[in-house]
């Protein structure tokens, strides 16, 4: 059980009031209207709290690959994937392949933590490792999926579509790409009967803008991935007719295999996109984003949310995650500056840097990332404190 938390005199963002000077209470690990007895008074004077980011789209045990691509433009990501199976027996692939997949989730998870992204949506098999307390990030426990048209065969996607409830996200990889057959995928899985109010489309890029028109009604929403499109086919989808439609557009940043980095990543090319603006993309990480996902509990900081929250001292714009202050999940700060992780006497710590920024990381997380066989691109965390024993 945590300690009840008071947090006093900080700015809490919400999506529809903007930032709000309120007191937030905790209470096992979620948003409670009135203090605990004994609660624990954090004073936050100057900073703004914003509810942890929604990451819709990831594959989780694919970001510690290096980005990867054959050719300059692909007309459809059907044929980069074709180009990665190929590969997959060579260096460095082959050798990255054999990390055990613990550790390659793992990573996938601290990627998101350290951008701020508490809660994940992955793209594949729901690994029991990814429910785990000591996992980073919440991971969306009830969803289904297919790959795509493309790797799976018509009967799977059917299959799978239709033994996914009715009330659960079924996600899909479709028309990623620019030439007919991108164009085609949507009336195919339509004609399949895959088209429904559980249907995510994630990418999207060559659907017509008749597609769209359709698909915004009934369709759950579209995720999209503006580093990885622009990467593979230099060409995003059609965000402001999605918009237009009053459809929920919510944010992915993929792997790392194809995009830029992380979820701040997405946002700051997310936001340069005609299209989009500052509200389409804190909506795409937040409340639309936890529509498409089906997740009441987070996306905004109201009461009986998920305790999942950072802290900066600017708005979402900041854009560099080791501008993230403190970034707390289910009521625990996991990693933030010195002084702020110290006003949570309770949380042992280690000491640690984050892109050549000073940062103090909880213990826990601490010593699953040295149990981990795979490093994270610039995070150094110092050795755990050794016990000491004492004979008398």
């Amino acid at each position: 059980m945590t300690i009840p938390l008071h947090i006093q005199n900080a700015h809490i963002w919400d999506s529809e009031k903007g930032t709000v000077q309120r007191d937030l209470h905790i209470t096992n690990g979620r948003i409670v209207g009135q203090p605990a007895h004994g609660a624990q008074v954090v004073d936050l004077e100057g900073y703004t709290i914003f509810p942890g980011l929604i990451n819709a789209h990831d594959h989780l045990e694919l970001n510690h690959y290096p980005r990867s691509k054959f050719r300059e433009v692909y007309d459809n990501a059907h044929q980069w994937g074709e180009d990665m199976n190929a590969r997959l027996d060579s260096e460095p692939y082959k050798s990255l392949r054999a990390y055990p997949l613990k550790d390659r989730l793992f990573i996938g998870g601290l990627k998101n933590l350290l951008c701020g992204a508490t809660t994940v949506a992955h793209h594949g098999p729901p690994h029991k490792v990814m429910f785990a307390r000591d996992f980073p990030v919440r991971v969306l426990r009830q969803y289904g999926w297919a790959h795509s048209l493309h790797f799976n065969t018509e009967q799977e996607v059917v299959e799978s579509y239709r033994k996914t409830p009715k009330n659960w996200p079924w996600f899909i990889h479709l028309a990623e790409g620019t030439d007919d057959v991108a164009a085609s995928e949507y009336q195919r899985l339509k004609a399949l009967g895959c088209v429904g109010l559980n249907t995510v489309i994630v990418h999207g890029v060559g659907m017509t803008e008749a597609d769209i028109a359709d698909a915004a009604s009934r369709v759950r929403g579209l995720v999209w991935c503006p580093t990885t499109n622009l990467y593979l086919l230099s060409k995003q989808p059609n965000i402001h007719q999605w918009r237009h439609k009053s459809a929920h557009v919510a944010l992915g940043s993929d792997s790392i295999l194809t995009a830029e980095g992380n979820l701040l990543d997405e946002i700051r090319e997310g936001s340069r996109s005609p299209g989009c603006d500052s509200d389409c993309v804190s909506q795409a990480v937040s409340s639309r984003a936890a529509s498409v996902l089906g997740m009441q509990k987070v996306g905004h900081l109201k009461l009986a949310a998920y305790a999942d929250w950072t802290t900066a001292s600017s708005e979402y714009g900041r854009l560099r995650r080791s501008a993230d202050d403190l970034i707390v999940k289910d009521g625990i700060p996991r990693i933030g500056d010195p002084d702020l992780m110290a006003k949570f006497p309770q949380v042992q710590t280690v000491a640690a840097t984050l892109d050549g920024v000073p940062k103090t990381i909880h213990i826990d997380l601490a010593r699953r990332i040295h149990q981990c066989t795979l490093k994270e691109p610039g995070l150094e965390v110092d050795a755990l404190p050794t016990k000491r024993f004492w004979l008398i």
